[in-house]
């Protein structure tokens, strides 16, 4: 009777783990057609892609989207290392869409690509100079794709060093750069956001703050430390950044779910976004803390702009502005986005998308896709 008992209760178990995940599964299918057809590109020259593209060696993951495929190309470059976003451009990117053909494309080590690769090929290929390699590559497959001269790229946080390091070395193949959170100096950023951030502690006397920021000391430490950096992210976010909310851009929840409910993304994708983030940062954290773009000169061929959240609290407005100062370029402009931090394409996408439209879109002119 008793082994019957357990039986039948093992029996019913395993039909409540599969009943579940099903449900799990339908729901999952429900998000994603939802997402899809509220995206849906139906314009007569529109496009929606999604491919593997080879770069630097192996497939990697381009998508591209656009209500008419002859407008200007965009390329955005995402940050992380490791946070890809062809999953994330649902929840900023669409008004881009009737004006460029906005690029999305998951770096080595990164989401679909990380998911797609041998990952210890992507562990012996990651670095700076392929990182820079890869990224000359996609500009390039770009502009003979699509029969163009030049694109424009925006590029966030990590993706801006890469992105500004394109406009210095090959300005031939950009109208113009957008930086957003954008980073300069790893080894000055993070001096002048753990100063600011302990000025800040100590003048609300937050003696907690105090006590955590100054046990990490000296910071940034001599060989990259996971640990004490999350330390003072913690506290920068705390101390300096927006109000957190749950439609946050970092809200964990919200990016979840965005995930999970990306059309383009397969159950293994969701797992390698996450592990793709964990990959990145060990690979490439301690090489990331010798990228110096000052070190590049300071003579630019081509417009540079910059978008900055006011309250960033991990790339600090002040030191991209005095950066700015140092450098010459045909235009160079800094535009301020008061109500955010280090996302203002998600934290103010309207104001983003306008200062897209009317200072960036008019230097491409009267470019169109080539007959």
């Amino acid at each position: 009777m008793i082994k019957k008992i357990f039986k039948y209760g093992a029996i019913a178990m395993v039909c409540l783990i599969v009943v579940t995940l099903s449900a799990a599964l339908l729901y999952r299918k429900y998000l994603q057609h939802k997402v899809s057809g509220s995206r849906a590109i139906t314009s007569p020259n529109g496009i929606d892609s999604l491919e593997a593209v080879r770069i630097g060696g192996i497939e990697q993951w381009i998508e591209v989207r656009g209500q008419n495929v002859n407008n200007p190309i965009l390329l955005f470059i995402h940050g992380g290392p490791g946070v890809a976003f062809i999953a994330m451009g649902s929840t900023f990117q669409d008004p881009w869409e009737k004006y460029f053909t906005v690029v999305e494309w998951d770096q080595r080590g990164a989401g679909k690509t990380y998911e797609s690769n041998d990952k210890e090929v992507q562990r012996q290929t990651m670095n700076l100079a392929q990182m820079e390699q890869d990224t000359v590559e996609v500009a390039s497959y770009l502009r003979t794709r699509f029969k163009r001269e030049k694109i424009f790229v925006v590029g966030h946080s990590w993706g801006s060093m890469l992105g500004l390091w394109l406009a210095h070395e090959h300005p031939e193949m950009i109208y113009a750069f957008v930086g957003t959170g954008q980073a300069v100096s790893m080894q000055q950023n993070e001096d002048a956001g753990y100063a600011i951030v302990l000025q800040t502690a100590r003048s609300h006397n937050n003696e907690q703050a105090i006590k955590e920021l100054e046990s990490v000391a000296p910071y940034p430490p001599a060989i990259p430390d996971m640990n004490k950096m999350g330390t003072v992210r913690d506290w920068e976010s705390k101390l300096l950044g927006p109000p957190p909310s749950e439609t946050s851009f970092t809200n964990v929840k919200r990016i979840l779910e965005t995930v999970i409910s990306a059309p383009e993304y397969s159950i293994a994708d969701d797992v390698g976004w996450v592990r793709g983030q964990m990959f990145s940062l060990e690979v490439m954290m301690p090489q990331m803390m010798e990228f110096d773009l000052t070190q590049l000169g300071p003579e630019f061929r081509e417009p540079l702009f910059f978008f900055e959240g006011r309250m960033d609290p991990y790339c600090p407005g002040s030191a991209v502005a005095e950066y700015l100062e140092t450098i010459r370029a045909p235009l160079k402009e800094i535009v301020w986005f008061e109500n955010s931090g280090h996302f203002p394409f998600y934290e103010e996408k309207r104001k983003f998308t306008d200062e897209l439209v009317q200072r960036v879109l008019p230097l491409a002119g009267n470019s169109r896709a080539a007959k």
